[in-house]
């Protein structure tokens, strides 16, 4: 809790990505000198303010001191220069990726340097920074999933129907083209698929739930629960009865921690698809 108080104090005395505020831990005071514009494109970026974001802050809450390791190694509110770039003073070396990546994002409860070694993407050569930067290289203003329209087209589903004999069985198929585990990040990021049977007057019948991301109990452990890069997943939904004649299927990005009853203002459409039952 120390830590946490510490981090809001932190925030509230320099806003992200405001020119002239000191560098704060993590950050040498002489790197504005001479990377002026990459230090305001730095500081805007939620790298930046790992450690205050409303997300983190309500996972913090819930007593994962642990996390400000990667969120905050110098006891600042984000990630600073000499996070990535060592200790070892100017000229710092150039940084090999995704090796340096995979400090933080490899971390109990993240796989997703990991999956990415094993990705179609890491086959076709593509790098974190392909996507994470885009085609301006040199800068520091990382994307990520909470960057107006990063998670556009990110992800899609298909939906066809078996006949078991007996009832039909639908085939909700997820696909993505991350170039790692979906979500990356921790055990507070989730996707969600909602799954909703509806009757011939367009009513909810019933609605099923499945839930992509990391899980962790204490004393249980962490369990990954995430979508591999890859040819995707089908995931199999029986219809509950005769009475369902279409199906309407959800895929959210979550950044909140807990179910969906927890409000989340960043949440996000991934893709919507619809079915309409055969002889019904």
């Amino acid at each position: 809790m120390r830590h946490l108080v510490l981090l809001l104090l932190f925030a509230a005395s320099f806003p992200a990505g405001s020119v002239g505020s000191p560098p704060g831990p993590g950050q040498p005071s002489y790197c504005p000198d001479c990377h002026q514009k990459i230090f305001v494109q730095y500081r805007a970026s939620r790298m930046a303010i790992a450690a205050r974001t409303p997300a983190f802050l309500q996972e913090a809450a819930q007593g994962e001191e642990a996390c400000l390791v990667c969120h905050a190694p110098s006891g600042g509110e984000g990630i600073g220069c000499i996070d990535c770039h060592g200790r070892q003073g100017h000229p710092y070396p150039g940084l090999k990726v995704p090796a340096v990546c995979s400090r933080c994002h490899d971390a109990p409860g993240e796989v997703t340097v990991r999956s990415y070694r094993v990705s179609p993407a890491a086959r076709r050569g593509q790098r974190c920074l392909d996507c994470h930067l885009g085609d301006r290289r040199g800068s520091h203003a990382f994307r990520g999933p909470a960057s107006p329209g990063f998670l556009q087209g990110v992800a899609s589903l298909g939906i066809s129907m078996r006949w078991d004999g007996e009832g039909y069985t639908a085939l909700i198929r997820v696909r993505h083209r991350a170039g790692h585990a979906l979500p990356g990040g921790t055990t507070g990021r989730s996707v969600w698929l909602l799954v909703r049977e509806l009757g011939s007057d367009g009513k909810l019948l019933k609605e099923t739930r499945f839930r992509f991301g990391w899980l962790h109990a204490r004393g249980a452990g962490w369990e990954d629960r995430t979508l591999p890069p890859g040819p995707g997943r089908v995931i199999e939904v029986p219809l509950s009865g005769n009475r369902t004649k279409a199906l309407q299927a959800d895929l959210l990005y979550r950044f909140r921690p807990g179910g969906l009853e927890q409000p989340d203002p960043d949440q996000v459409l991934l893709d919507r698809a619809e079915f309409v039952v055969p002889g019904r």
